[in-house]
């Protein structure tokens, strides 16, 4: 595993990973951390969420027959060329991800701070 940036405004629980992508089973995402040795983090960063969107993503190509031991043995170059073959570019699904996190986080402090102006909830994100 790469050396993980210690900023916690990087840092998405695990809930909100789930959240994010849609994920109803805690099993489910403890399969992908444990598939991507990031199994017992409590938090991931944004790398971390997208090697776990490119996961699911690519489990979902080819149902029944992309493995998740398939997934671990493709080099990056690999992954990325599959998706390409596939139309989908994983940039365009992490900024709408991103997205979908900086909306999830205005409506939270909205309503934490009942009409009070958030500013810099993006610079959170560094998008």
């Amino acid at each position: 595993m790469s050396k993980r940036s210690t900023n916690t405004n990087q840092l998405l629980s695990i809930k909100e990973c789930r959240e994010l992508l849609n994920i109803q089973s805690r099993d489910t995402i403890n399969e992908y951390l444990k598939t991507l040795d990031l199994f017992g983090l409590k938090h991931l960063t944004w790398d971390e969420l997208r090697r776990v969107l490119e996961l699911q993503i690519y489990l979902g190509l080819r149902h029944g027959y992309n493995s998740k031991d398939m997934f671990r043995k493709l080099s990056q170059e690999k992954i990325t060329e599959t998706f390409t073959e596939y139309g989908i570019d994983i940039s365009i699904k992490m900024e709408r991800i991103k997205q979908k996190y900086a909306k999830n986080l205005i409506h939270k402090y909205s309503v934490q701070q009942k009409g009070v102006i958030v500013v810099g909830l993006l610079k959170k994100m560094n998008c």
